[in-house]
């Protein structure tokens, strides 16, 4: 998925230099359900994909293929809510083989799948005897909304569905909460917000940007090849009007400073989609107990699949100290 995003700035740059509404491109197809450009830049891409010697069977399609029928295979159910704007939004839940309390919720990426992103790392922890939880973020997937928020509105969707999966199954369950890319900084925006439920006991954010605007500045510069300015700040003001927030709200670093529960923090250590030097920024501001594992050749994303035993290891060796493996 990075290569496609990456590549889809790239086009998206040199389409925007001949557009006089460049500013509202790029802040529409960066947050819109519905993006008039990026379906067709994927498309294009994807039929390239199986010659791109990034990708291996590991986290090809067909591997994403197998692990959507797993998830679907282990007596799974869907579950909707709707969210507190009035979006309606779906999650599938996978029980455990046997009775548990411990809940792990997943969030995937930008523009990403509940299976996709997060089919490998839901069969490795429901191996581990817990339920997992895998929704689909706002405005993609099954899932409504009109505007994907980089954070802001999924960090309140990930209180909103820990609520419901507790109203649901009682308020005696706990919750490891997982992230992935856009993810992994919407769990980091959660783990210092006021409302970050008690029964959450640990969060692991993986390949997560400090904030939205750093990352589409960076973005803009690597890929599109476009000066941040004054581009970044008239998307933010196109944005603030059109969905309702600025990328600068958008800030995982700042969530971080304030966190009120212990952190996992997992990056790849070739990633120059998210930059791997984020994380050690994410990590040196986080206040409570916290571990790092940088995995050398994982590009974004891919840290699970380049090296999964030591990413396995590190996660049972973390979560472990807070519940019963």
């Amino acid at each position: 998925m990075d290569r496609r995003i990456k590549t889809g700035f790239s086009i998206l740059g040199g389409a925007a230099l001949g557009f006089s509404g460049i500013t509202a491109l790029i802040a529409h197809e960066a947050v819109s359900k519905k993006p008039l450009l990026l379906p067709k830049i994927f498309a294009l891409l994807d039929s390239g994909e199986q010659n791109n010697n990034e990708y291996s069977v590991e986290y090809s399609p067909e591997k994403y293929n197998e692990y959507d029928a797993w998830c679907t295979s282990k007596n799974s159910e869907e579950f909707e809510m709707t969210a507190r704007d009035g979006a309606k939004l779906y999650s599938c839940f996978i029980p455990a083989e046997k009775q548990s309390n411990i809940y792990v919720l997943c969030a995937h990426g930008y523009r990403g799948t509940r299976y996709g992103d997060f089919g490998g790392q839901a069969k490795f922890y429901h191996s581990l005897g817990f339920n997992v939880i895998l929704i689909d973020q706002r405005a993609q997937g099954k899932s409504g909304g009109k505007y994907i928020g980089f954070g802001c509105f999924e960090a309140l969707d990930l209180i909103d569905w820990i609520n419901f999966y507790s109203k649901k199954f009682g308020n005696r369950i706990k919750f490891i909460v997982a992230g992935i890319s856009m993810g992994g900084a919407t769990v980091c925006m959660l783990s210092g917000h006021s409302e970050l439920p008690k029964n959450v006991v640990c969060i692991i954010s993986d390949c997560a940007y400090t904030s939205a605007d750093e990352e589409i500045k960076y973005c803009l510069k690597h890929y599109a090849r476009l000066p941040s300015e004054p581009f970044l700040t008239l998307a933010n003001t196109v944005n603030s009007k059109t969905a309702g927030y600025s990328f600068k709200a958008a800030d995982a670093l700042s969530s971080v400073k304030n966190a009120k529960v212990p952190m996992l923090f997992i990056h790849g250590g070739a990633d120059d989609f998210v930059p791997t030097e984020m994380v050690y920024r994410l990590y040196d501001a986080c206040p409570t107990e916290k571990d790092l594992l940088i995995v050398k050749k994982a590009i974004h994303a891919q840290s699970f699949f380049a090296d999964p035993e030591n990413y396995q290891r590190k996660v049972k060796e973390f979560i472990g100290k807070f519940v019963n493996i």
